[in-house]
């Protein structure tokens, strides 16, 4: 008896102890990403820097235009688009004439990414 009150203790310890840590670690994380969050702010809400030398007559007030972190590629969209007709006229012979044959047909057409 005395054996399971002890193991019942530290088992109850233990899942204290990690539901502790557990939830130590979270409240840090949060703290980090306000901490970064509120760093990152004030360098976007910040004014474009006006130079010195230019009158503010010529200078017109633009909006901030996000860089672009990606590339399309004119080449991966064209397959794409081409990949979706495909599919659309497969499903449209299916809707037409709904069998098992037109549903797994192989049009020897597949999209691969390289």
């Amino acid at each position: 008896m005395e054996a399971t009150i002890v193991l019942v203790l530290v088992l109850g310890l233990l899942f204290g102890g990690m539901t502790l840590m557990l939830a130590s670690g979270f409240v840090s994380t949060e703290r980090e990403r306000a901490r970064q969050a509120e760093e990152r702010r004030p360098a976007e809400a910040s004014p474009p820097a006006v130079p010195a030398s230019a009158p503010l007559l010529f200078l017109s007030p633009r909006p901030a235009v996000p860089e672009m972190r990606f590339v399309f590629d004119d080449v991966l969209i064209s397959r794409l688009e081409d990949h979706v007709r495909l599919e659309q006229a497969v499903v449209a012979h299916f809707v037409d004439q709904p069998s098992i044959d037109t549903l797994y047909h192989q049009t020897g057409s597949s999209f691969h990414i390289h």
